[in-house]
């Protein structure tokens, strides 16, 4: 199996603010997310018994996020599953790149945690205010509706 490109889009409202202390580099075009590509990744089979108990047994205090994918046999994307105390998956989608069904990139769409916005909102005008509030809404009912 050819290893996936994993790409993560964090859908946080407070990106949109326009913060100036944030690093231009992870912005995504429409200003409305951080790209983010996960590193540090450790590939583990459901056949691979015998890596399961060293990840199991390892006390790695560097993992931060647990990305579960499921492939089926022919490689195509299943589900996918993040077990993290400050990401919830909004959304995911397969990519595949050429005519068969094997997913080469994997995006995420996430929502890092709810930040207190009263600082970085406090010129902006009530409609804008509504339209934040509009989306941080629509994405919880998301993560609750995935429960």
């Amino acid at each position: 199996m050819d290893p996936l490109t994993i790409i993560v889009y964090d859908r946080n409202v407070k990106h949109t603010l326009g913060d100036s202390s944030q690093s231009t580099s992870h912005r995504t075009p429409d200003a409305n997310s951080h790209a983010m590509f996960p590193t540090n990744i450790k590939y583990v089979f459901e056949d691979d018994d015998a890596i399961l108990t060293t990840v199991d047994a390892e006390n790695n205090e560097s993992v931060e996020n647990i990305l579960i994918l499921n492939l089926d046999d022919s490689g195509a994307l299943e589900g996918v599953e993040l077990i993290s105390d400050h990401f919830q998956i909004l959304s995911y989608k397969g990519i595949a790149n050429g005519n068969d069904q094997v997913v080469d990139d994997v995006e995420l769409e996430v929502v890092s945690e709810f930040a207190d916005l009263s600082v970085l909102a406090r010129d902006l005008p009530l409609d804008e205010l509504i339209k934040l509030y509009v989306i941080q809404n629509e994405q919880m009912q998301t993560i609750s509706n995935s429960m």
